[in-house]
């Protein structure tokens, strides 16, 4: 079966999980395609020598001309390596994958392909917008979806969401958990490490690791940890990760009076390695599909106090995994950082409960066996026979 990725332009958690995909996903099976902006860099981490990225110079904001040239580009190549199913992932990859996949049937691609697999990573609804835009993009989703054969979320939320907002049906969409390398997040404190990064070896770390873009809620964490700076004069606050808003928050950590109390580290290459130095991990997220971050600082075994937001209620349950505040709140952040600072015992507790769930729920093997499992179930529609697998009787 041919399975063609198409990816905006990306970083962090999507990423990630393309990657783990194509990684993972059996290639006797299955032979994947990308198509994908800056293919070069995408190349560099692909482990399978026979996948090759394709350029597309997709951008991340709509774009008439580049964007149909896009679609134009994309349905060639559906047609040309007989595609059968197109899985998109993100908004505007799925906007320009599934017109593709709509144009290459008029191209003369074989009778029922491609299908549409459009993969729902992030909530768009609960972004701040005005409402008519958010009208206009519910209305073009739901033109899209007569498009679309199957849908997958990463979380519940999601599912909700697109139901509500794009009024899909719940028996066409597949709810497929984010997975990790669990035993990856498995590491020891560095103190070298912490002295490296700018921190006191022997202080506590409030940490969040996120991009640094508004939908992250960063700004609130600093808010949090100026108020908690106040009550624990050794807490030292981190925070890991690039973005947009970079200059923006260190200038609003300036004003508070924490440029010395809190690091901006930026993109650090091997995140396993920030974890074990972080005592209190904070989510202070606005908006989120379902949080890999928090999967790994849970794989970590790291106490965790999180925005109540999409799909994260799903991952941490209130006094069990960690602890749960209203997004938004930087008083209610640093009441819940407080907590697990004053209380270590219980906050380890928590901890545990955390990385069990993990284990349980989150793994690389189970979101894998997840998408082969709906891959199979698209190829006995197609009447497609899998190697080590009979999909079709009469095939």
């Amino acid at each position: 079966m041919n399975i063609l990725h198409v990816v905006r332009p990306a970083d962090g958690g999507m990423k990630n999980h393309v990657l783990t995909l194509m990684d993972n996903l059996d290639e006797n099976r299955y032979n994947m395609f990308l198509a994908c902006p800056d293919a070069g860099d995408w190349k560099k981490k692909i482990n399978k020598q026979n996948i090759i990225p394709v350029e597309l110079p997709l951008k991340g904001e709509l774009s008439p001309r580049a964007d149909l040239n896009c679609i134009i580009h994309l349905a060639g190549l559906i047609k040309d390596k007989g595609i059968h199913i197109v899985h998109t992932h993100g908004m505007k990859a799925s906007l320009v994958g599934r017109l593709a996949a709509r144009l290459a049937r008029s191209f003369g691609a074989k009778q029922g392909t491609p299908m549409v697999l459009a993969a729902v990573h992030n909530s768009v609804y609960n972004y701040s917008m005005p409402k008519i835009e958010k009208k206009m993009i519910s209305m073009l989703q739901r033109y899209l979806a007569r498009h679309t054969h199957r849908f997958i979320t990463v979380s519940e939320a999601l599912k909700t969401e697109i139901m509500f907002w794009e009024g899909i049906n719940e028996e066409n969409i597949r709810v497929i958990y984010n997975g990790i390398s669990i035993d990856t997040f498995q590491k020891e404190k560095s103190p070298c490490l912490k002295l490296k990064l700018g921190l006191n070896p022997i202080r506590p770390v409030v940490g969040t690791v996120a991009r640094l873009a508004p939908q992250k809620g960063v700004s609130f964490f600093i808010q949090a940890a100026f108020l908690v700076s106040q009550l624990v004069e050794e807490a030292q606050f981190l925070v890991v990760g690039d973005g947009p808003l970079m200059a923006e928050l260190q200038e609003e950590a300036e004003r508070f009076g924490l440029e010395e109390t809190i690091v901006f580290a930026g993109f650090y290459p091997d995140i396993s390695e920030i974890y074990p130095l972080i005592d209190v991990f904070v989510v202070p997220s606005l908006s989120e599909g379902l949080s890999i971050t928090t999967i790994e600082a849970m794989a970590a075994q790291r106490p965790i106090v999180a925005t109540a937001t999409g799909g994260l209620p799903e991952l941490i349950s209130h006094h069990k995994t960690g602890l749960l505040v209203p997004p938004g709140d930087h008083q209610a952040l640093a009441y819940g950082i407080l907590e697990l600072l004053k209380r270590p015992r219980w906050a380890k507790k928590l901890a545990t409960s955390a990385r069990e769930k993990a284990v349980t729920s989150f793994t690389i093997h189970r979101m894998v066996e997840d998408t082969d499992r709906l891959y199979q179930d698209i190829a006995r529609e197609l009447e497609i026979v899998q190697p080590g697998r009979i999909v079709h009787a009469g095939a």
